[in-house]
């Protein structure tokens, strides 16, 4: 999971209540995070890891998009 916690950190404000996310909120803020290439995947991002080993199904099941890399967001989203 490298340093999936300091994306969060990242998106979600200081002093935000942990209780006020809405679901599609966090939905997006993981597709953005997981449309982020990593290094330890050659370059891949972990949604498309995901989807070649498990299937776009699986993939929109969790409601995780893949966000093209040039409009990918990993500062506030609210």
């Amino acid at each position: 999971m490298e340093n999936t916690h300091n994306y969060i950190r990242d998106i979600l404000p200081n002093g935000l209540d942990l209780g006020f996310p809405a679901q599609e909120l966090v939905e997006l803020m993981f597709s953005h995070i997981n449309s982020t290439p990593r290094r330890s995947l050659n370059g891949r991002t972990p949604s498309e890891m995901f989807s070649f080993l498990y299937g776009d199904e699986a993939l929109k099941l969790l409601k995780v998009g893949l966000i093209p890399r040039d409009e990918v967001i990993l500062k506030h989203l609210i």
